[in-house]
């Protein structure tokens, strides 16, 4: 890629070279939000050229790196971005995680960088279509260490569970059983759901689930309804002998469109599907 004609440090006025390394800035992230990390990288050297005490450029080729599976080169980044701030969070969270790749690891996290990645535009809110959840019962800390903000992960149902896997088949960990028993009674009747990863954070994994598809028997049936805690719900006063008991069978998919206009402070955040310091952490 070309990139604007730098002229190199020495010849620049320190003005001059704080508004070319803002203005270079502005391109590498646009770089790490398309996924081109070659270019990322390349840009960001030049980026730390001109500022060598720039943290966050040293994260963004950090980032870059560890997603065309250069792990040791990935780790002198954020060596070098916690020497110009010692304190950088980022950097330390990196540093902690590229810490459990093994070299086999990294040479498989080469082999499927590029090509499991999904787009920006996937990870935007659509209330009823999308949600984000926390995996239960996560894999292993090494294999967790692999995965990266944007990856498409897989949804496979197994006995009476729905579990996330890498594009390659490892599994990641477990959706909370309620969900996955109404996405899999869904997806049983003709629904079809991708998802992908939003952050890693140790042992924490974040997935949004999109709905791709609506079989025409769901419709007005919702994949994801807002949560409404029991506080909010309106009591109405009936005799006890008229209350039906807590076991027996409702529509649970009438019930939960009624209340899809209601939320709560329990509601996931919108900010939450993009890319921020918790997932595209560098970029």
């Amino acid at each position: 890629m070309d990139f604007d004609n730098v002229a190199t440090a020495e010849d620049m006025s320190e003005e001059t070279r704080r508004g070319r390394a803002r203005h270079l800035t502005q391109q590498a992230i646009a770089l790490a939000v398309q996924s081109r990390w070659q270019d990322a990288i390349e840009l960001n050297q030049r980026i730390v050229e001109l500022n060598p005490n720039d943290p966050e450029a040293y994260n963004r080729l950090g980032k870059a790196y560890t997603e065309t599976g250069q792990i040791a080169p990935a780790r002198e980044s954020y060596e070098r971005a916690l020497q110009a701030d010692p304190a950088n969070l980022i950097a330390q969270r990196n540093l902690e995680r590229l810490s459990r790749v093994s070299d086999t690891e990294a040479a498989e996290l080469a082999r499927r960088s590029g090509t499991r990645k999904l787009e920006p535009q996937f990870f935007v809110e659509e209330i009823g279509k999308t949600g984000v959840v926390t995996l239960q019962h996560p894999a292993a800390p090494n294999v967790l260490a692999t995965l990266a903000a944007g990856e498409q992960v897989i949804l496979e149902q197994q006995e009476q569970h729905l579990i996330a896997t890498a594009m390659d088949g490892t599994y990641l960990g477990r959706i909370e059983d309620q969900l996955a028993a109404r996405l899999t009674r869904l997806m049983t009747t003709g629904n079809e759901y991708q998802a992908g990863v939003v952050g890693v954070d140790g042992n924490t994994v974040r997935i949004i689930i999109r709905e791709t598809v609506q079989a025409p028997q769901n419709m007005g049936r919702i994949s994801f309804p807002a949560r409404v805690s029991a506080e909010a719900m309106p009591r109405p006063y009936l005799r006890e002998g008229l209350v039906r008991r807590a076991g027996d069978e409702e529509d649970e998919d009438e019930l939960e469109i009624e209340g899809e206009g209601d939320t709560d402070d329990d509601e996931e955040d919108p900010t939450e599907f993009g890319f921020h310091e918790g997932t595209l952490d560098e970029a």
